[in-house]
């Protein structure tokens, strides 16, 4: 199937619409078209032919949005890394791509000979004569998945991909001319990278998340009216004084961690219930959105998604399947003989049809005999009204082979070990209650590893372990 360009499309309906703002500077859909096609020119002049792979460490700059839609209209395949990577990760990234060309439009590392760097005008302009397409069965981005439970693996998406996930998101989360969606995620993550394509398609505004502002004022002060966030970004938002009613925000979209039910009420108490999604990168984001009614509720699934549950297990396929893992120059398509994708999520279905995500099947550890699925400790504690975001990892033990342990941030005031022990073992089994009560860790992103927090346990655990103390008596109730 072969669309045209949406930048295009817009620029000849409404060019003198906004399509991206940022900070002081507003580009109109005359000026992205013009200067994508530059851009798309630049890299054409420079050698690169369709199919070719170009890394971009990108967050979420003006340049790097411009040069994700340039590699579209030019059909190369973009490769977002995360800035903050050491440039050795970067390299080893890159070599697993084949890909040996670099253009840093947010920052200036000093990589290898081989990788060369790639240097564009992205302020200038080009007269678009002919119409741009988008094939859909084109290669165009990889997306490196979290590797929180395992190595990173590159996730390889066409656009028809990324087409009918902006399309089904509509869906249940309309988009106009006049909405503007905060990329308030980085284009090196799904999420973020599938922002762009959702307003676009519906010639409204991506908002650059780079002003000096808080979100709290931003929101006030500008006319967003989309914004996707994990939770403990919302209980901010609200601590530092956020009212619906003050800004143009209409769509409220949660995602990434379970999700507080005294966050869902105070929010829907305040005239604007969030929406919650289940989503993962092998399906260019978006699988099931729906409105939160009980823990791990995620609604049904979207237009051009399928979904059945095989042994308790999630698997999905449809028009938003990516084409595979990509590896040293080889595709893994991942799927089984009948064309579903096993994503090793544990769900069911409602009578009423809608997803039910339970949490990770290679999270799930054997405690005593008892199988313990961590998820289901972190939604009890983020249910708990001064809880923001919990983590639970298991560590070993002598006795039982393995033991929870929970990493607890906190929005409030913190309340004690045993009554926060209290509050797991009145809705769950005594066995599931944390031996171990840690701080959350400073500096973490918005999807903390697991490795790295089961590590950071044991390395807490190990010195009481040493000296023959109980864990409950030092570190839990």
């Amino acid at each position: 199937m072969i669309d045209t360009c949406p930048i295009h499309f817009w620029a000849k309906e409404t060019p003198e619409k906004i399509a991206i703002e940022t900070g002081s500077v507003c580009l109109d859909y005359r000026a992205l078209d013009r200067r994508v096609a530059s851009l798309a020119q630049q890299l054409a002049r420079q050698g690169f032919v369709p199919g070719d792979r170009l890394v971009v460490p990108a967050k979420g700059s003006l340049d790097s949005l411009l040069l994700a839609w340039a590699c579209l209209r030019a059909g190369l395949i973009f490769c977002p890394l995360n800035p903050a990577f050491p440039v050795t990760q970067q390299l080893g990234l890159a070599k697993r791509l084949q890909a040996d060309r670099v253009c840093q439009p947010e920052s200036d590392h000093a990589y290898p000979s081989e990788l060369v760097p790639v240097i564009l005008d992205f302020l200038s302009e080009t007269e678009v004569s002919s119409s741009p397409v988008l094939d859909s069965n084109q290669l165009c981005n990889t997306i490196f998945t979290s590797g929180s439970s395992g190595t990173p693996k590159a996730v390889l998406h066409r656009v028809g991909n990324h087409l009918a996930s902006a399309r089904g998101s509509a869906s249940f989360i309309p988009v106009d001319q006049d909405s503007g969606w905060l990329l308030s995620l980085p284009l090196f993550h799904i999420g973020g990278y599938a922002i762009a394509f959702r307003v676009f398609l519906a010639g409204g505004r991506v908002i650059l998340d780079d002003a000096p502002h808080t979100l709290a004022a931003r929101l006030e002060q500008q006319s967003i009216t989309h914004l996707s966030l994990v939770p403990t970004q919302l209980w901010r938002l609200l601590q530092a004084g956020f009212t619906p009613q003050r800004t143009q925000l209409r769509e409220l979209l949660l995602g990434g961690a379970a999700i507080p039910a005294p966050l869902v009420a105070r929010m829907t108490a305040l005239g604007l219930t969030p929406k919650v999604s289940y989503g993962l990168s092998e399906m260019a984001s978006q699988v099931c959105t729906g409105i939160p009614a009980a823990p791990g509720v995620v609604g049904a699934p979207l237009p051009g998604r399928e979904v059945r549950v095989a042994d308790g297990e999630i698997q999905v396929r449809g028009e938003t399947l990516f084409s595979g893992y990509l590896n040293n120059g080889v595709v893994d398509s991942a799927l089984n003989d009948e064309g579903w994708f096993a994503t090793r999520d544990k769900g069911h279905f409602t009578p009423q049809g809608a997803l039910v995500v339970e949490g990770r099947l290679d999270n799930a550890f054997i405690s005593g005999g008892e199988n313990i699925q961590p998820e289901a400790i972190e939604q009890r504690l983020v249910d708990h009204p001064s809880v923001a975001q919990a983590l639970v990892v298991s560590v070993p033990s002598r006795e039982w082979g393995e033991r929870p342990v929970a990493f607890i941030d906190w929005h409030h005031e913190p309340v004690s070990e045993r009554t926060l022990g209290g509050w797991v073992r009145d809705a769950l089994p005594g066995f599931m209650v944390p031996d171990a009560w840690l701080a959350w860790p400073e500096g973490v992103g918005f999807k903390p590893s697991r490795q790295a927090f089961a590590a950071k346990a044991r390395a807490a655990l190990e010195p009481a372990e040493r000296v023959g103390e109980q864990r409950a008596t030092t570190y839990g109730l």
